[in-house]
């Protein structure tokens, strides 16, 4: 009865009498789990978070299965900024409470915003048998399927979506999005209307979004027209407008929305690059070295190829060329040497991170770890579906890669490993030229970007005389020139012959979910080399920083 009242009361708004009531019950019944809930309860509609996240977690002492309270006590972690706390407690909900349908849409999100996506979609699937197709639910999946590359499913989804919730403006943004990936440009321009007519009704626009598709369809005077009307923008929306005054001969204009695009971005994200920490981790891996060992291969599956070079430099296209052979399966950005680092760290570590601990592999009780290695990054492929017999290899291509080569070296010593090169200062604008993340956050401002490809040049410039490791070299400006040969001298180290696809892999029907989506559909062209040129003064700055990798690799400035 007095629980009742204590509801009603909370109902009421009568927050002081609802609490006065609950802990009247308490002080009789100090494991009433309902008592709690309304102290939690009011605590959070008074604003103290403290008070709301105690009283949660009395609750979870007693009713550890009480999957309601740890959806809501993580729901409160993350509303106070404590992401990773409440990714733990909805973890450990999933654990307790398999069928909780809120704990795997939460523990999908958490995984999805991290690019996990074959697990984040996992958890979403099973939201969605649990709690029914729900358009929220949908959305969700439909948009971590697009960034998988995964279009006519995605579509399908927000189709559904829209069916279910007619004016739900998200979906008819997410449709448009789809249809513009997919290069179904008529589609995505039929469905910006429907996105327009309902963001209007809320009072907002989808200019960034029209412009985007305009400047896909080529439009690219009417997308800068648009954009340069506008006298407040977001930082996607400046770097989109940069691009498109690039394209128009506008330079210095281009330059400041670059930066200006960058700082927006970063201010909004909370994203910096730690310089320091960098070194320190970069100079740990310098001193790696690696004890004799032998590996023993394994032949039951589809062997891992690796793709290796900063964000811009060519590896999407190289990807691109590569997955055109029919023995050759598309990985994509794989986030399996990261976690393959960490494994390497738990195991050889003694809490210290990797690569502390790997001359442990010189004695005979640890030889085995190489294949351990092997075996962990082939388990994670074979979740992504990677190691199904046919091809003879996947590509990975997760950007800078090569840092941990000798630990990829360790698990796959007879992998194809090919850097992809290109004119630094060109890949140093096209960087602050588009929103990117990796690179330990190294794309938001140029001199980050500078240090962070200086810094990992030299680091794998030691790997290659230190260690003998020699990944086959990929030049983008001699592929332009020469395709054929290039084709031809790429796939000899490989180990499979030039099939003809390869000389059209801009028609391959696959989508490529990074920002290089529509111009790896392009046929082969010279439009980008050379564009550094056009701010050479706007570059002069960081001339020294990356002088030594352009010496090496023959670039001039």
């Amino acid at each position: 009865m007095k629980i009742q009242q204590a509801r009603e009361a909370m109902r009421a708004g009568r927050l002081d009498t609802a609490v006065a009531t609950a802990r009247d019950v308490l002080s009789a019944e100090p494991a009433s789990v309902d008592a709690l809930e309304i102290l939690s309860l009011a605590a959070r509609q008074k604003g103290d978070t403290a008070a709301a996240e105690r009283e949660l977690r009395r609750i979870i002492t007693i009713a550890p299965d009480a999957g309601w309270a740890r959806d809501d006590l993580a729901r409160l972690l993350l509303d106070t900024g404590r992401a990773a706390e409440a990714e733990a407690e909805v973890r450990e909900t999933v654990a307790v409470s398999p069928a909780n349908a809120d704990a795997h849409t939460m523990l999908g999100a958490f995984l999805s915003g991290r690019e996990a996506l074959v697990e984040g979609a996992w958890h979403l699937r099973r939201a969605i048998a649990l709690a029914g197709r729900h358009p929220h639910l949908l959305l969700n999946l439909a948009r971590n399927l697009m960034r998988q590359g995964a279009l006519e499913e995605a579509s399908a989804l927000a189709a559904e979506t829209s069916r279910a919730q007619p004016g739900l403006l998200a979906a008819a943004v997410l449709t448009v999005e789809i249809a513009e990936q997919a290069g179904d440009l008529d589609a995505a321009h039929r469905a910006i209307e429907q996105a327009a007519r309902l963001a209007a009704r809320e009072g907002r626009d989808v200019l960034l979004l029209r412009a985007t598709l305009l400047s896909r369809d080529t439009r690219w005077a009417e997308a800068l027209t648009l954009l340069d009307r506008q006298p407040a923008m977001s930082g996607a929306a400046l770097l989109l407008r940069g691009r498109l005054r690039d394209r128009a001969g506008r330079y210095e204009e281009a330059w400041s929305d670059f930066i200006n695009g960058k700082a927006a971005l970063s201010a909004a994200t909370g994203r910096r690059y730690d310089v320091h920490g960098v070194e320190a981790h970069f100079a740990r891996l310098a001193a790696m070295r690696l004890p004799e060992t032998r590996q023993v291969g394994r032949r039951d599956g589809p062997q891992p190829l690796f793709i290796l070079g900063m964000p811009r430099s060519g590896t999407t296209m190289t990807e691109q060329l590569l997955t055109s052979h029919s023995r050759i399966a598309a990985g994509g950005e794989l986030p399996f040497t990261a976690e393959l680092r960490d494994f390497a760290g738990r195991m050889l570590g003694d809490g210290q991170p990797f690569p502390h601990g790997l001359h442990k592999l010189a004695a005979a009780d640890h030889r085995h770890i190489p294949a351990l290695l092997r075996d962990f990054y082939l388990a994670r492929a074979d979740v992504y579906g990677l190691t199904q017999h046919g091809p003879a290899f996947f590509t990975d291509k997760m950007p800078l890669n090569e840092i941990y080569l000798p630990l990829l070296h360790l698990a796959f010593p007879e992998a194809p490993m090919v850097a992809v090169r290109r004119h630094p200062l060109d890949i140093l604008v096209s960087v602050m030229a588009h929103d990117m993340t990796h690179g330990f956050d190294c794309g938001y401002r140029l001199e980050d970007a500078a240090h962070q490809f200086a810094a990992a040049f030299a680091l794998t410039g030691g790997y290659r005389e230190g260690l003998g490791l020699s990944p086959h070299i990929f030049a983008y400006e001699r592929f332009v020139a020469d395709q054929a040969g290039e084709t031809e001298r790429l796939m000899a180290h490989v180990g499979l012959p030039v099939e003809p696809a390869q000389a059209r892999f801009h028609e391959s029907r696959r989508h490529a979910p990074t920002p290089s989506y529509a111009q790896v559909r392009e046929p082969l062209h010279d439009r980008s080399i050379g564009r550094w040129k056009n701010y050479r003064a706007q570059l002069g700055p960081i001339l020294p920083i990356v002088e030594t990798a352009m010496e090496a690799g023959g670039y001039d400035a």
